[in-house]
């Protein structure tokens, strides 16, 4: 037998079905209450919540009515307060869920729904009992419980929710609920005698943010869902003669998720655009007063860049996503044009709601640079690119607002440097693709002298990548390109230094000052690398006579003379300081670039004794193991150093030296 407490706690927790008597699909809600009746009593248990299709208007019979004198006198005088109780009841319910959202939000979105059925069944028996008490049409309206906002509020849960396509689906299915509910309602209100139709104007209407939220959660989950398990690749087979062959350059399931999420995204917003054209149509052929409508549908530039985001920002895309973003860009521009011409204008810059701005054709340019599929994709970016200033210069509409900045530079040469990469050493076009990041970086020096607003001017980044970019290539001329970057970005550096000191003695402004380039250890040990791998360039054939082998070795000995003037200004440079990769490229580009003499020998023997002489800036590592760590009093000589040392040169020679290491070691360490 269950005592009474048990049996009431029974009847708390048995689900809420509300059914209605037009279709068989159902709302449920399985929970302890979260908002009792009374606006002063909450419970905080756990709950889910599952939609089984669109909530319709029930005609099943509901709970003791709260109004029990039918005098319409009487309901009259106690309208106010039943608003102002329920008012409350909405108000706590929307405070909740940001609070949810704000402290978990991996489980917000369910809690946030089970709040949502909770009104919506308190809202259809307060519409029942308003109906029943007075059918005036003069009367006071019923308190409403749930407006846009609060379905808002649920989908945003969603979007924060970090859940991918799942979250996706059920923030669409929010709005489609939303959108249904004017349907619904005339459907209920045709097979039975129901009253609930003539609130029909009082229930949600999904507004510009619950498109919005919606399509950014669409936008989340092809970033999500291409991010999942990118390895896993879908292999196409095919047999010809008894042969199976394995179609390796397929695209990642991953990939293909992401790009139909996005491919939600952009429907949802045609559908969003096509419901702004016919409430559009509507309000031109109608009275205006009888169907009033401001364009408050309308997508803007911020919905257009969250598909945008969604089609550029897929991981692994391809070129489809690369023409899906640049038809939304086109579109764009049509609608900006056709706009224009009726939108209000301020200052003499038309204002319209949908105008590409920096961020449209930085997505733009981005979906083109990560399109890993295909070599046109840094071509076609560059053209934007210049597309940008080519529109800047010409004194449109859209003004500064298109000018590109460093990302955009960035962007297209990493697209470059990263096909450069990706064919490898030996291809004859790397160099060309080289040399394009090159000039993007002359321009961006050229941009900056000219000081345009706002101001774009070369950051350490952008040499970093030009040097990665020649570096990759493995040209004949790669050693001397990345040195002559190399000491263009130490004179960016002095020169922005100098300028400093001048602002510190006041001859100068703070304005347009930017310490934005100033190279690192790891930028010299790039140009050190590069000549030390340079073996391979010119290396002398059986065939080939004495004079091309002689003209051949004084080429890589020009190339080690770069090495080894790169590890000298890196000595004096006083901004950075050499470690342990400087010394092991520099022997090794001893052993690959010089002949096998005494005399290299013994400059490697200088080299590393200049190794341990020089005290290490390096911070200890908690990723690399104690073993391969500079120990103490060792100077910049660590594991690598030693193998390179090795290597070298003779055995005999590599423990006389080792034992001066040692003995040098254990006198530093104490």
């Amino acid at each position: 037998m269950l005592s009474a407490s048990s049996r009431s706690l029974s009847r708390r927790c048995r689900p809420w079905t509300v059914t209605s008597s037009c279709s068989r699909k159902r709302f449920v809600v399985t929970s302890i209450p979260t908002i009792a009746s009374h606006p002063h009593h909450t419970s905080r248990a756990l709950s889910t919540i599952s939609f089984d299709a669109a909530a319709y208007f029930s005609n099943s019979p509901s709970s003791s009515s709260s109004i029990e004198n039918n005098n319409p006198a009487t309901i009259t005088t106690s309208n106010n307060n039943i608003s102002i109780e329920h008012q409350f009841t909405r108000q706590q319910a929307e405070e909740q869920i940001n609070q949810w959202i704000k402290n978990n939000p991996l489980i917000a979105p369910y809690k946030a729904e089970e709040c949502l059925a909770r009104l919506w069944v308190t809202q259809q028996e307060i519409f029942d009992e308003w109906a029943k008490a007075d059918s005036s049409p003069s009367s006071s309206p019923p308190p409403v419980l749930i407006t846009p906002n609060t379905v808002n509020l649920c989908i945003s849960a969603w979007c924060y929710s970090n859940k991918g396509q799942i979250a996706a689906e059920r923030a669409q299915r929010l709005l489609n609920w939303m959108e249904n509910l004017p349907a619904s309602t005339n459907t209920a209100s045709s097979s039975s005698s129901s009253s609930s139709s003539q609130f029909s104007s009082l229930l949600p209407q999904p507004n510009y943010q619950s498109y919005a939220l919606a399509i950014d959660a669409w936008a989340q989950a092809a970033v999500i869902e291409s991010s999942k398990g990118s390895a896993a690749t879908t292999t196409t087979t095919s047999t010809n003669n008894n042969n199976t062959t394995t179609n390796s350059k397929s695209i990642p399931d991953a990939t293909k998720a992401g790009f139909n999420c996005a491919k939600r995204a952009e429907e949802l917003l045609m559908r969003m655009q096509a419901k702004h054209e016919e409430f559009l149509r509507l309000s031109e052929i109608t009275n205006r007063d009888y169907y009033p409508y401001n364009s408050e549908l309308q997508p803007d530039t911020n919905v257009f860049n969250k598909v945008l985001m969604a089609w550029s920002h897929i991981r692994g895309g391809t070129k489809a996503s690369s023409i899906r973003a640049m038809r939304i860009l086109d579109l764009m521009q049509e609608l900006h044009h056709h706009q224009s011409s009726d939108a209000p204008s301020w200052q003499g810059i038309g204002l319209s709601k949908v105008q590409p701005n920096l961020h449209t054709y930085k997505c733009v340019i981005y979906a083109w640079g990560h399109a890993s599929h295909t070599l046109e994709g840094p071509d076609r970016a560059e053209e934007i690119l210049r597309h940008m200033l080519s529109i800047s210069k010409a004194g449109n509409n859209l003004g500064k607002e298109v000018l590109p900045d460093e990302e955009c530079f960035h962007i297209v040469m990493k697209s470059h440097a990263e096909l450069v990469r990706r064919r490898g050493k030996g291809d004859i076009s790397n160099a060309d693709r080289a040399r394009q990041v090159t000039d993007l970086l002359n321009w961006m020096e050229l941009l900056a002298v000219r000081r345009t607003k706002p101001k774009i001017e070369p950051t350490t980044e952008t040499y970093r990548i030009a040097l990665s970019a020649w570096a990759w290539s493995h040209h004949i001329d790669a050693p001397k390109q990345v040195e002559e970057i190399l000491f263009r970005m130490i004179r960016a550096c002095e020169l922005n230094r100098n300028k400093l000191r001048d602002i510190q003695n006041g001859l100068g402004s703070k304005d347009s000052f930017t310490l934005a380039v100033t190279p690192e250890t790891k930028d010299f040990n790039t140009v050190i690398n590069c000549c030390s791998f340079a073996r391979g360039v010119g290396v002398p054939k059986d065939e080939l006579d004495d004079d091309i082998k002689l003209s051949q070795q004084l080429a890589l000995k020009e190339t080690y003379d770069i090495a080894e003037g790169v590890l000298d200004a890196l000595l004096s440079f006083p901004y950075a300081q050499p470690d342990s990769n400087t010394f092991a490229g520099m022997i090794r580009a001893c052993v690959n670039l010089l002949p096998d003499t005494d005399e290299r020998d013994v400059r490697v023997i200088d080299i590393f004794r200049l190794a341990y002489q020089t005290p290490n800036t390096a911070v200890k590592s908690s990723v690399i193991p104690e073993r391969l760590q500079v120990p103490a009093g060792g100077g910049c000589v660590d594991a690598n150093v030693l193998r390179q040392l090795r290597y070298a040169i003779p055995t005999s020679e590599y423990i006389r030296v080792r034992e001066e290491y040692e003995e040098h070691r254990r006198k530093n360490s104490k």
